[in-house]
């Protein structure tokens, strides 16, 4: 067994959302290792003898580590252990010349298709302290990075899992008691994959070729587009024998807690309007956002409260990063909007929950060709597809 060492927080986020290298606070093992290692080899990655695996994680989550390695082993992987830390990565971010962030790591390219499973854990501890000040420019650094990832996966046989799980940052962050939070989380964790699966492919082949989707909210956010000839993808916690073989990078890819439908869209066909809505930016709040969007592109943005943060975090990108670039549907009936007393939780995957990304969509079959983005939360939303309603005041249909 070999353990690495990263170094390059670059990488570490240019594979972010793509390969399962979370930067989520530490866990709290309240359920037992065994049980989610057997789940992360045995069922959602489905690890076969002699598949070369590899486990990332942070050294506070070591020990779940160790329970998925052993696991991996029992089910005939070879395994790999990969480990980051919060030192190092701020260290990165914070010390490290400008022409060593903007570094391309061409060597992960033949290694990468030697690998066959990737299992992400959480690998720091403290995001928000690691990474909370670090200013934008520094992070656009990574462009050429993230764009070698973005033009190398679906070439790679890998497929993979990542994993999130419940933490007291994470709550207190999210505004809600620990208690409360962790039983959600593992009862999303721990759903049952084969209905949220079957739902989610109901809801792909509606979606599949649309004319229109039609996003409507009680606050007035009202966004129609098309979906234009692209694939609608389904996370529902199993990358399946079949998935497996896809040369598709995210058909092979799922999450623990899962269960979404997502889709790049024809990006020029958007239009409408976004009012009202909350979500956060470089770990602060920011609210009342209104914004319009025309032929796809998004313009005259405001908010209530830290609108400078987003046009900082915008502004090293070109415009392809403020183009609509895909939407998504939760599935997850575990999972739930928090916005009582306090609370400021949107997860993606929630039932019902609608998600619109502007930016990068590459590796969703899309043309925007740019390592930027943003996405925004649309609480208790409507959506119709071709006149057929989908989900209606943030609830599944059917």
């Amino acid at each position: 067994m070999v353990i690495r060492l990263r170094s390059s927080v670059t990488r570490s986020l240019a594979l972010a959302g793509i390969v399962g290298i979370w930067l989520a606070p530490a866990p709290a093992f309240a359920q037992d290792d065994a049980r989610l290692a057997g789940q992360l080899i045995k069922t959602s990655a489905s690890v076969e003898p002699g598949d070369h695996v590899v486990i990332f994680g942070g050294k506070h989550s070591l020990d779940l580590m160790e329970a998925v390695a052993i696991e991996a082993q029992k089910a005939g992987g070879m395994v790999e252990m990969m480990l980051n830390t919060d030192r190092v990565a701020r260290s990165y971010w914070t010390e490290v010349p400008d022409e060593y962030v903007s570094q391309v790591p061409e060597y992960w390219e033949p290694w990468l298709k030697t690998v066959d499973v990737w299992i992400g854990l959480p690998t720091i501890e403290n995001p928000e302290a690691t990474f909370g000040d670090v200013p934008p420019e520094r992070f656009a650094l990574g462009a050429e990075s993230n764009q070698f990832f973005n033009d190398m996966l679906n070439s790679t046989p890998l497929r993979g899992v990542a994993v999130t799980y419940p933490t007291e940052a994470d709550a207190k962050q999210n505004g809600m008691d620990f208690a409360t939070y962790s039983a959600m989380q593992w009862a999303a964790i721990n759903a049952d994959y084969a209905a949220i699966s079957s739902h989610g492919k109901a809801l792909a082949e509606m979606l599949k070729d649309a004319d229109e989707v039609h996003i409507t909210s009680p606050t007035g956010t009202d966004i129609r587009f098309s979906m234009g000839n692209r694939t609608v993808f389904v996370d529902d916690g199993i990358v399946t024998p079949e998935e497996s073989k896809s040369k598709v990078f995210l058909e092979r890819w799922t999450t623990l807690p899962g269960g979404q439908v997502f889709a790049s869209i024809d990006e020029e066909s958007a239009i409408g309007r976004v009012m009202d809505t909350d979500t956060r930016c470089q770990f602060k709040p920011m609210t009342g956002v209104h914004f319009v969007v025309r032929d796809g592109q998004l313009q005259e943005f405001t908010a209530d409260e830290n609108a400078a943060c987003f046009e900082e975090a915008m502004a090293p990108f070109d415009e392809l990063a403020t183009r609509m670039g895909s939407f998504s549907i939760g599935l997850n009936p575990h999972l739930k909007v928090m916005e009582d007393d306090g609370a400021s939780y949107r997860p993606a995957a929630a039932g019902g929950m609608v998600w619109i990304n502007f930016g990068d969509n590459q590796l969703l079959g899309g043309d925007n060709k740019t390592t930027g983005g943003f996405g925004f939360p649309i609480v208790n939303a409507t959506v119709t597809v071709d006149g057929k309603v989908l989900v209606q005041d943030g609830r599944l249909v059917n």
